[in-house]
């Protein structure tokens, strides 16, 4: 007997079973209305039955590859959602034409789920927006390793060491437009998914013709810069109010004078203030040189008669420079004695010294009618800007100088806590390069002949220059290099030398007004080697290098110098004493007009160096004095 229960369970178990239509076809011996005795059997009408029943199938048509067909067979046959179809296909992709990169996307989270599932929403969306899209291509990943501290004591056993694995997918766009590439990120942004990072990088692309188009506008650019660029480092309200004062002094009712009365009664009512203002920027105005007015600057320390490394690498370029330049280039020369005062001096020998080496600069060629030649202590406008330099000049800076260094014979790398820098460091010595600084930009200089170890200096003038320009306007002139070719003559006694006063034989260097027994005494003595003949190699033979390096210079003139291994082949069957005499003859023969000059300067005493002195200074204070008030103008001083 079945109870109740069991045969409530059974029914609802029939209840559940659905039987389903067959797939292949069913064979039965009779026909199902005989058997079941419907009332169809004894009807005449009805059409007879086969005895075989078979289900109907549609013939195995073959997979479409168009994804369009694809899909309307599936929502032919199935009655999911597209939505939910969606799920379960991949993402549709664009082909690419020419498959030009446009964008990569990468994609980074501590999730493969959640990566995996952000770059097919990406994939998604760039299909709809008609983006070529590849990938998500694996990149490699990131692993970084944690140490955690889980209590207050460092131990080993209170340390939870773990890693965290950054997984990365990319993502590339070809062929796509910029703003449609935009538009894309943007979306993306704005359906952030939670725990996924994004880093796209968009590529421009220019198109083939753009190098010329860049060589059309390059001349309309520079025209539009140079303005800009020529009040490089001023302020912004220094320049307006300077450009204002140059506009009325262009009229040609107005002078200057009238520019800044009517600067005076107009922009500013307030007396106190405006009449400062406006003969600043008159001065400021006044100062600055024109494009072609050159002023040419460049000075020496007295150290008695040059010798003849100072003549080859300094003294015959200002010659040079003096003779080629046009009527309007002022050329200026200092002797610069306060320089001198950096190292203990004599005062009688400074005091000679500072005569023949002015005596000396007339004989080389500089002629102070068409050049200034002046004592650096003649003029105190020097020293007065260079105490208002030193204001605005950085100490750091200074401490980098190599001057004050070599003079001490310190290492480069030395610094001002070096205790052997602290005792023997003077602040003469250390503000040197203010002081070089003062003397270019008093007088304005527009071009500096320096050599390449001067070059330093000369950008220390152009930073404090610009520093000065930048707090108080466009006053001080931004001077230039003019960068000679190294003509170094080493020391006879030690060729591996510089030739320098500082060296203890007097033999191993030439004075511009030895003697001709002087100068042959001096190459005949000068250190070469045993080795036969007449070769130019300065490593392996740096004595007869060196001579070849002196006669190339010679002969070479003001123009420049021959080549040194020519003249080392031209000479190679001499002998060394052969080749020593030549070369004591040549520099003789140069010579030999430097120093009739500079005797007749010191003997005769028609020709006074003190008043030559004395008219150049002159002419350098009042040069130096226009820039000195425009200083004082703009400081505040006057």
């Amino acid at each position: 007997m079945f109870s109740a229960n069991s045969m409530r369970s059974v029914w609802r178990s029939n209840k559940r079973l659905k039987i389903s239509s067959p797939f292949r076809p069913i064979s039965t011996p009779h026909s199902p209305s005989q058997e079941s005795g419907s009332p169809s059997a004894h009807n005449p009408n009805t059409n007879a039955v086969s005895s075989e029943i078979r289900t109907p199938s549609a013939p195995l048509e073959s997979t479409p590859k168009e994804w369009a067909e694809r899909l309307d067979q599936i929502g032919s046959k199935f009655r999911l959602p597209r939505n939910v179809q969606a799920v379960y296909l991949k993402p549709l992709r664009r082909k690419a034409e020419f498959g030009l990169p446009v964008c990569d996307l990468q994609l980074r989270s501590y999730s493969a789920r959640h990566v995996e599932f952000f770059a097919d929403f990406a994939l998604r969306a760039a299909y709809y927006l008609n983006l070529p899209a590849f990938g998500p291509a694996p990149l490699p990943r990131i692993t970084e390793r944690w140490t955690v501290l889980k209590s207050n004591f460092a131990h080993k056993k209170s340390q939870e060491n773990f890693e965290r694995v950054t997984l990365r997918r990319l993502i590339q766009i070809k062929d796509g437009h910029p703003d449609v590439v935009q538009t894309w990120l943007a979306f993306l942004r704005k359906h952030a998914f939670h725990g996924v990072g994004m880093k796209a990088n968009v590529w421009d692309h220019s198109p083939i013709g753009v190098g010329k188009l860049m060589d059309e506008t390059a001349a309309e650019l520079d025209t539009a810069i140079e303005e800009k660029l020529a009040n490089f480092g001023s302020s912004n309200k220094a320049l307006e109010q300077a450009e204002s004062v140059a506009d009325l002094r262009v009229h040609p009712v107005y002078s200057v004078r009238d520019a800044s009365r009517l600067l005076y009664r107009q922009l500013k009512p307030s007396r106190s203030l405006c009449p400062r203002q406006c003969r600043r920027n008159a001065s400021a105005t006044k100062s600055a040189s024109t494009p072609n007015d050159r002023i040419i600057f460049s000075g020496i320390q007295p150290t008695g008669v040059p010798h003849l490394g100072n003549y080859l690498g300094a003294l015959r370029q200002w010659v040079m420079l003096q003779n080629e330049a046009v009527p309007s280039t002022k050329l200026i020369f200092s002797i610069v004695d306060l320089h001198a005062l950096t190292v203990p001096q004599d005062p009688t020998i400074l005091r000679q010294w500072r005569k023949q080496l002015l005596a000396t600069l007339i004989a080389v060629g500089i002629n102070p009618k068409r050049s200034t030649i002046f004592f650096q202590s003649a003029v105190p406008a020097h020293s007065e800007l260079m105490w208002i330099l030193s204001t605005i000049s950085s100490m750091g800076y200074l401490s980098r100088m190599t001057q004050w260094k070599s003079k001490l014979q310190l290492p480069e790398e030395s610094t001002l806590d070096n205790s052997d820098a602290k005792s023997r460091l003077k602040l003469g010595l250390f503000s040197y390069p203010v002081l070089q600084a003062a003397d270019v930009l008093v007088h304005r200089a527009t071009d500096v002949p320096v050599g390449e170890d001067q070059k330093q200096h000369l950008e220390f003038t152009r930073e404090v220059a610009n520093g000065f320009n930048h707090i108080y306007g466009p006053v001080l002139v931004m001077p230039s290099p003019l960068i000679s070719p190294a003509k170094r003559v080493m020391s006879l006694k030690q060729p591996t030398l510089k030739m320098s006063k500082s060296h203890t034989d007097p033999r191993s260097r030439i004075l511009l007004i030895d003697s001709a027994e002087e100068i042959h005494q001096k190459i005949k003595l000068a250190l070469t080697d045993s080795e036969p003949g007449i070769s130019y190699d300065p490593s392996k033979r740096p004595g007869v290098s060196n001579l070849i390096e002196i006669l190339g210079h010679i002969q070479g003139g003001a123009d420049g110098s021959r080549a040194f291994a020519e003249l080392g082949r031209e000479h190679h069957h001499l002998s060394m004493r052969a080749f020593k005499e030549h070369v004591a003859n040549s520099l003789t023969e140069h010579l030999k007009g430097i120093r009739e000059r500079y005797l007749e300067l010191t003997n005769n005493t028609s020709t006074n160096i003190d008043s030559i002195a004395e008219d150049s200074a002159k002419v350098a204070r009042e040069n130096a004095d226009i820039t000195l008030r425009s200083v004082k103008d703009t400081l505040g001083l006057s």
